[in-house]
């Protein structure tokens, strides 16, 4: 080898351990950003916040009317769930998609002279 060729080849190595540095440094910086993303996302809390937004309970008001249709309150009100049997009749979300509008409407107005 020349001399000359010697010398590109030390060039060439100097260039690519130093590219090789450089990658290095920015994986380094990459797993740090992924650790603090990582860490983030496992506190749902922590990345709401950075976001802006804070957490609030608003207190019911004291003219509350209790939902008849929720049947999961011990507060009364489960009158439009009862059948003429009167036993309570729960619906699931497969039944209740799975009914025809006229049947919907035969509930709700069956409710609404309950209600009356």
């Amino acid at each position: 080898m020349t001399e000359s060729s010697e010398n590109n080849a030390e060039l060439l190595m100097g260039v690519l351990i130093n590219k090789m540095e450089i990658m290095d440094s920015n994986l380094n910086i990459i797993k740090a950003e992924n650790a603090a993303l990582k860490k983030l996302i496992n506190n749902p809390q922590a990345l709401l916040r950075k976001m802006g937004l804070v957490t609030v309970s608003t207190p019911l008001t004291d003219d509350l009317q209790i939902d008849p249709f929720r049947a999961d309150l011990e507060m009364g009100g489960t009158e439009l769930l009862k059948g003429k049997t009167g036993n309570i009749t729960s619906f699931s979300n497969e039944d209740v998609h799975k009914m025809s509008w006229d049947e919907i409407h035969d509930m709700a107005s069956s409710a609404k002279e309950i209600v009356q």
